[in-house]
């Protein structure tokens, strides 16, 4: 038997191979269920492409536009999902904290000051030997990427350089080709646009737990679960701006068509007629556990008032980022906060987040092999007061905003187009008109600011009800208008 045991290894190895190499989304005619893949492959297996199951009709003239396709999605994919897995977690900070009272010769609810912030922190530890647990729900509805409504974004794609060949030859009027389409024939001044719908919720389920190791250090630790939900719709519409010669495989003259048999929206195409323009969709669901957190605080100092606490937070990649699970890489986030002990207690957090390598930041879309990028780094700060209203009611209010780095980031441009000729020969070209279309940065930095206001309720004992909304400021990064929160906690 021992003597079969490593040519089996090796070709369980061998076999294996395969789905290491192959990427998350080929585009080679395999559709991937990931919700990451939704984008690049909503226009079928091979996206704006040609071939087998691809929406462009290839007959005697295939339809070069998947290279600007990938180009111009990919970007907008990877900015969504950098910001779809790393969602705001509320505080693992308890809700009240305990002091020592030496008549009774124990620690006791603290009497001074409110419940404390809710998305913001402080600088108290919840006392040694305590325990904090917490739940907490949140909702987010995106519905804008850098200030573009995610329900119409409008995108371009242009034809690829096409080499003349004995099928096509240069066009005679090469007027208003830039220099990538020197000598290139008419068709390339034919392009695609189109309009996109990308809708995107995500429920987040997340436990708390903090511990009082001793009376100034706590270590805490978030679980998220998540489920996340994504549909997009788009319609492509080509613009044919080139004439095409009158044979049976160019049906009105267009080079460029939706196939009937691959687009169902175009089905009814009568015979002899060009489909131009396509509805198509792609949708998917994902659950399950988010990026873990475990953070460690210490109180430096404590005074009558002001207190100060370092603290460092450190983000395990535990969900699945090809769903927007998580964010595929490690986060190691130190910080710093200063609050001050009163009816309305102030208080300032400050963190520089250092991100690992994900596949996010990478490259997975219509390549071979999977490559991962460097997830952008952010600086996170936090500003506001919570205020006890009565003994069992308090109200948070805090500013909270990320300065993303080297993030990739989208914004509204426009395409004015190669021109329109006349006839097959370009005998006469009309001036270039202006489409909407998205710009893509890759590399920028940009703020991310919101308001978050809440109210913080204890009907019996150590047990808090909290309510919470988060409301956005500005326009950068993936967004949602209004997030709500609701959780409960014990100490004990």
């Amino acid at each position: 038997m021992k003597k079969h045991f490593l040519p089996a290894a090796v070709l369980l190895v061998v076999l294996s191979i395969p789905a290491w190499t192959q990427s998350v989304c080929p585009l080679n005619g395999t559709s991937s269920g990931k919700l990451s893949c939704l984008i690049p492959q909503v226009y079928g297996p091979l996206g704006i492409g040609s071939g087998q199951g691809a929406p462009l009709l290839a007959n005697g003239h295939e339809a070069h536009f998947e290279n600007d396709f990938i180009t111009t999605f990919t970007p907008i994919n990877e900015a969504i999902g950098i910001q779809a897995a790393q969602l705001p977690l509320a505080s693992p900070s308890s809700g009240l904290t305990f002091t020592f009272d030496p008549t009774l010769k124990t620690f006791t609810p603290s009497q001074e000051g409110s419940l404390g912030p809710i998305l913001g922190e402080r600088a108290d530890t919840i006392g040694r030997h305590k325990l904090y647990l917490a739940f907490s729900y949140q909702y987010f509805n995106f519905n804008s990427i850098d200030g573009q409504d995610t329900s119409n974004l409008n995108v371009v794609f242009q034809h690829v350089p096409f080499t003349p060949n004995a099928f096509a030859g240069p066009c005679p009027n090469q007027s208003g080709l830039p220099a990538k389409y020197a000598n290139n024939p008419c068709f390339v001044r034919d392009f695609i646009q189109t309009t996109t719908n990308v809708d995107l919720t995500e429920s987040q389920y997340a436990f708390y737990a903090t511990y009082g190791l001793s009376s100034k250090l706590d270590f805490s630790v978030a679980v998220p679960f998540l489920n996340v939900n994504m549909n997009v719709r788009s319609q492509a519409t080509i613009v044919s701006n080139s004439v095409a010669p009158p044979i049976a495989n160019f049906p009105n003259g267009n080079f460029h068509q939706f196939n009937p048999a691959t687009v169902p929206s175009c089905a009814g195409t009568p015979a002899g007629q060009s489909c131009l323009t396509g509805q198509f969709s792609d949708s998917g669901s994902a659950s399950g556990i988010g990026d873990v957190v475990f953070r460690g605080k210490y109180e430096a100092y404590k005074g009558e008032h002001l207190g100060f606490a370092l603290g460092v937070d450190v983000r395990t990649p535990t969900g699945d980022e090809t769903n927007y699970l998580g964010s595929g890489a490690y986060g190691v986030k130190p910080f710093g906060v200063v609050s001050y002990r009163a009816r309305v207690s102030p208080h300032v957090e400050v963190g520089y987040e250092v991100n690992g390598d994900s596949l996010l930041a990478g490259d997975f879309v219509g390549t071979t092999t999977n490559t991962k990028g460097s997830l952008p780094d952010r600086f996170v700060y936090i500003a506001g007061a919570d205020a006890g209203i009565t003994k069992r009611l308090s109200a948070s209010f805090d500013i909270i905003g990320s300065r993303f780095i080297g993030a990739p980031q989208v914004s509204a441009s426009t395409f004015t187009d190669l021109g329109r000729c006349s006839d097959i020969a370009c005998t006469t070209l009309a001036p270039g008109t202006t489409h909407p279309d998205l710009a893509v940065n890759p590399n920028t930095d940009y703020n991310a600011t919101s308001a978050s206001i809440g109210l913080k309720f204890r009907p019996v004992g150590n047990f808090i009800v909290t309510g919470n909304v988060l409301v956005q400021l500005d326009d950068g990064g993936l967004r949602s208008r209004v997030v709500p929160l609701v959780g409960v906690s014990y100490s004990f």
